[in-house]
């Protein structure tokens, strides 16, 4: 059985994330997820760490290294991958390195309305 709330993330296009409180979605908008080479694991996962703000490093599936500083409303699911905000001109389809990404705003409302151990569930 889930937490009282948990994430669900749509692979499908458009792609959209949902918080659930019991049967009621409670926050629903448009994410991005992983790119092929990059993709977004399917699975339940819980969040076993947060950040308000945190630097994200890693390798690019053309190879290159890529450090981005302050990304902001971290929740991480899955070893690297994690739901946070990210600013890009628009939302709703496969663009990331295989996390999670939300409008900053969004992304701080969904933050301020989970904890440590809530899942996320990616389809």
């Amino acid at each position: 059985p889930y937490p009282t709330l948990f994430r669900s993330v749509s692979e499908s296009v458009p792609e959209m994330l949902e918080v659930h409180r019991g049967d009621r979605v409670v926050l629903s908008s448009a994410t991005n997820t992983g790119v092929p080479g990059a993709e977004t694991p399917q699975g339940i996962f819980p969040i076993f760490a947060r950040y308000v703000s945190t630097t994200m490093s890693g390798t690019d599936t053309d190879g290159t290294h890529y450090v981005v500083p302050d990304v902001p409303w971290v929740n991480y699911f899955n070893g690297g991958d994690a739901v946070h905000g990210y600013p890009r001109a628009s939302y709703g389809f496969p663009q990331s390195n295989g996390c999670v990404e939300l409008p900053i705003e969004t992304a701080q409302t969904v933050f301020g309305m989970l904890s440590i151990g809530d899942v996320v569930e990616v389809t």
